[in-house]
């Protein structure tokens, strides 16, 4: 069974190897993006997509389907999400090298979340710069 790492394990983890961080892409039916704001470092105060980092023996599927119920609250089937590719930040962020593989998902909105469409300035930048290739403004 997948199980987390603890907080210094966790950041020691990237002195050896890459992370793989799942992102979801959340859409509401207007085409506006879900962010959250974040409330610890690093980027503590910028927004961010929902999403987290693929644990040890994690079916990339289930690992969606977790991130979407620890960061949203909501049941979901991952077949429904659609994978966009990955994108690399080897120097962006201060824990180390992230592969980044964003998941769009197009649901109703889920109330109480903030959407938003353009993009705001102040959201993580290596997400800003995939979320842009992506044709996100």
């Amino acid at each position: 069974m997948p199980q987390k790492l603890s907080l210094p394990d966790f950041l020691k983890s990237f002195e050896f190897c890459p992370r793989l961080a799942v992102e979801l892409l959340v859409e509401n039916p207007a085409g506006q993006l879900l962010l959250l704001k974040r409330d610890k470092d690093p980027f503590a105060g910028y927004w961010h997509l929902p999403g987290g980092f693929l644990l040890k023996d994690e079916p990339i599927d289930d690992c969606i389907t977790r991130l979407a119920e620890d960061e949203l609250n909501i049941t979901l089937d991952p077949v429904s999400a659609q994978r966009l590719g990955i994108f690399e930040t080897l120097q962006g962020d201060p824990r180390g090298h992230i592969l980044h593989h964003p998941v769009k998902i197009k649901l109703p909105s889920i109330e109480g979340q903030n959407y938003f469409l353009p993009l705001p300035s102040n959201i993580i930048p290596y997400q800003l710069v995939f979320l842009q290739k992506l044709g996100y403004r």
